[in-house]
């Protein structure tokens, strides 16, 4: 039997015999290729570039920071998905090339390399951080000519290289992906086996994050149409916030704070810079004390766990499911020439919003939940992405208030994002805010089901649930689309509802503003575990449950911030917060904006909730603006 490194994948043994078809370094014609030739090319081609791309994201991400990876959109799984999905690429490339030597006889050695070469190096190009794509084309195409070139007169070397290297090649790939996988089986059935002893009688608690969701959309707070039925139905065994801020307008800097009780201003996180191990997360905090973590995440941009936000969690699904199941195109994707191919194919959407939705999430968190240990209390976090725009129902959801009719309204939708607004229709803008109820309606009644199984299950008795969203959504209002725009309340008054064992304070409402910020410390102090909190902030127990010597809530003012961009741009066309940092302040009835060139902004709560009014100038604004000017500042200090 010939060793590995004689066997010949073309049909010829390295040894001896004839080699690639054209001439060699004697001139000599050489055979014809086979069929299986270009495909054993490709095989290698993929496994090479796959390796090599690997190599090349890591020391990227050592560069740069391990967030280039979360901006890119690439699973945790890249270690085997990168090389598996250059194979899958290459190794289709390499038939249809072979294909086409079979029936093109001029279609020799040089045009091959060239070809199965080209997407090679092109690959390994889109890597490297400023070049253009046209540049990477260009580039790649040079070199694949100048390897096209070469091998034919190098052919018995590169086919000694390519017989010896493949089988190396196939092993160094299948123990990159056993090792990830078993990694991600055996750490979380290692991290469940080493958690301490919880206290006796611990609740279980579950966080449900709506993304996108604003408040004044809700029936559950006045909004005309009936989009809410089923967190109505829970008000009544619930306590309910009519005036909950989130601390900034988007995703990550919003959900640093409800798992660190910080400011934005502290955790600094930014779309280049992840939550970062200086500060512990509830799930961290939790675990320590016995609780089984578990994370399954909507939003695949901002709550990947390349951005720090599954840190503390044992279990956490972003881009795969509960069975570790990754989708064909989630693995394309996590490779160079796969996002590419991705992105020329696939439907409007693309695949930079694919999300998983409501319905799939409970039924990933139900699974995880029926094989976790009953004794154990559970720490759950759930995001629902379905609220984001594009505003598309999934395919078997029926429209509750509008109906996507024509090929023209459905791209409005799958373009909403990138579709350029200063002068929307109405028909347009009324499709949209159809569209965005539709979607409401349909996570809320996901909601219902979820809790419902819950209570079936006899889970819910022993479980805090909170109910909240991320931020909201402008549509329309200040001539603005979208989030992390402003600091208008259509962006950060948010729902918030709290559901205790036992219906504990069931029906209460609490009018007074609220920070999503004290999320950690509330719910450590009603799991009795507060002695030792890490987490600053004011436990919102206090507005139904005032502590000696209250007569009522203590309402701390609500600080809200954005910084998309550090420097302040004079372009007054741009969103208010593309503009410059911006902070706000909800305090004494009034909401202070100020802006990044200075120019402040008040808003009288009560009775200009939509912040429609701007109050700076008249008469009796002189005394606020001085009250909330040292209440910002107080706030923003650093400590």
């Amino acid at each position: 039997m010939p060793s590995l490194s004689r066997i010949d994948y073309f049909g010829l043994n390295t040894e001896g015999g004839p080699a690639w078809e054209g001439r060699g370094k004697r001139g000599k014609p050489e055979a014809p290729w086979t069929m299986t030739a270009p495909i054993i090319l490709g095989i290698w081609f993929g496994l090479v570039t796959g390796l090599l791309e690997l190599g090349l994201l890591y020391a990227r991400s050592q560069l740069l920071g391990w967030s280039t990876l979360s901006a890119l959109q690439i699973s945790r799984h890249f270690a085997w998905m990168i090389p598996m999905a250059n194979l899958v690429l290459f190794l289709g490339w390499g038939l249809i090339v072979g294909l086409l030597g079979r029936v093109w006889p001029l279609f020799g050695t040089r045009r091959i390399v060239l070809l199965l070469s080209f997407p090679a190096f092109l690959a390994l190009l889109l890597l490297l951080p400023g070049l253009y794509p046209f540049a990477c084309i260009a580039l790649a195409a040079g070199f694949s000519s100048v390897a096209a070139r070469w091998v034919p007169a190098s052919s018995g070397k590169v086919r000694r290289l390519v017989c010896t290297s493949l089988p190396v090649l196939l092993v160094v790939s299948a123990m990159l992906s056993g090792w990830k996988g078993s990694q991600l089986v055996l750490g979380e059935q290692w991290a469940s086996a080493a958690l301490p002893a919880p206290r006796a009688g611990a609740m279980n608690v579950l966080l449900v994050v709506m993304d996108t969701v604003r408040a004044d959309r809700l029936s559950l707070h006045g909004y005309g149409r009936k989009t809410t039925a089923n967190l109505e139905r829970l008000a009544p065994r619930a306590i309910r916030f009519d005036q909950a801020r989130s601390t900034a307008p988007w995703t990550l800097p919003s959900h640093a704070s409800m798992f660190t009780g910080l400011w934005p201003h502290q955790t600094a996180v930014g779309e280049d810079r992840p939550l970062d191990t200086t500060y512990p997360t509830l799930a961290e905090f939790l675990s320590a004390r016995g609780y089984l973590t578990a994370g399954f995440v909507g939003n695949t941009y901002f709550c990947n766990s390349w951005y720090g936000l599954g840190r503390g969690f044992a279990h956490y699904e972003d881009f795969y499911d509960e069975d570790l199941v990754v989708s064909v195109t989630e693995t394309l994707r996590s490779s160079a020439l796969g996002r590419c191919l991705v992105h020329l194919v696939n439907l409007p959407l693309g695949a930079e919003r694919r999300r998983k939705d409501a319905a799939d999430i409970n039924e990933d968190f139900l699974d995880w939940l029926s094989e976790q240990e009953k004794e154990r209390p559970f720490f759950a976090f759930i995001n629902f992405f379905d609220a984001h725009s594009p505003y598309l129902l999934p395919e078997d959801c029926g429209h509750s208030f509008g109906h996507v009719e024509t090929a023209a309204e459905l791209a409005v939708l799958q373009n909403w994002e990138t579709r350029p607004k200063q002068n929307i229709p109405e028909n347009e803008r009324t499709l949209v805010s159809d569209a965005y109820d539709d979607c409401l309606t349909y996570l809320d009644s996901q909601i219902g089901k979820l809790i419902d199984e819950l209570e079936r299950r006899g889970v819910l008795d022993n479980t805090l649930v909170i109910i909240t969203a991320d931020h909201g959504e402008e549509l329309g209002e200040h001539r603005l689309y979208g989030h992390g725009q402003s600091l208008y309340s259509q962006e950060l008054h948010v729902p918030l509802m709290i559901l205790l064992p036992g219906n504990r304070a069931a029906g209460r409402i609490v009018a007074d503003p609220v920070s999503l910020r004290d999320l950690p410390a509330t719910i450590v102090e009603l799991l009795g575990v507060s002695s030792d909190s890490p987490f600053p902030g004011k436990s919102l127990a206090r507005c139904w449950e005032p502590g000696p010597g209250q007569h009522g809530p203590s309402t701390p003012a609500v600080l809200c911030e954005v910084a998309l961009r550090e420097k302040v741009s004079k372009n007054q066309n741009r969103a208010p917060a593309w503009r410059g940092p911006m902070t706000s302040v909800v305090a004494h009835g009034k909401t202070y904006i100020r802006n990044a060139d200075g120019r402040e902004e008040l808003y009288d709560l009560r009775s200009d909730p939509a912040d429609s009014r701007d109050l700076v100038g008249s008469t009796d604004s002189t005394d606020s603006l001085a009250r909330l000017r040292e209440t910002l500042q107080s706030l923003t200090a650093k400590e």
